[in-house]
């Protein structure tokens, strides 16, 4: 989980910690492009289609590490 927060922090600067349950958009401030960015770059790390259905409904950081890792993240 750290190493997907560290990513993210890569791309945006967001006002409060990024924890599990942030919203992507709402609480990190992913735009559309930075989030098309970095999930292009974390579909190639982590060895996932794009299309995943799973990865599409992400709307959170530990939604996104489930997609990414098919575990949980409590």
């Amino acid at each position: 989980m750290e190493t997907l927060i560290e990513k993210i922090l890569e791309y945006v600067d967001p006002e409060g910690p990024v924890t599990a349950d942030s919203l992507l958009k709402q609480d990190c401030g992913l735009s559309s492009f930075d989030s098309a960015c970095l999930v292009g770059e974390l579909c190639a790390e982590y060895g996932v289609s794009e299309d995943d259905p799973a990865l599409v409904k992400a709307r959170t950081v530990g939604e996104l590490y489930a997609a990414l890792t098919g575990s949980e993240t409590k």
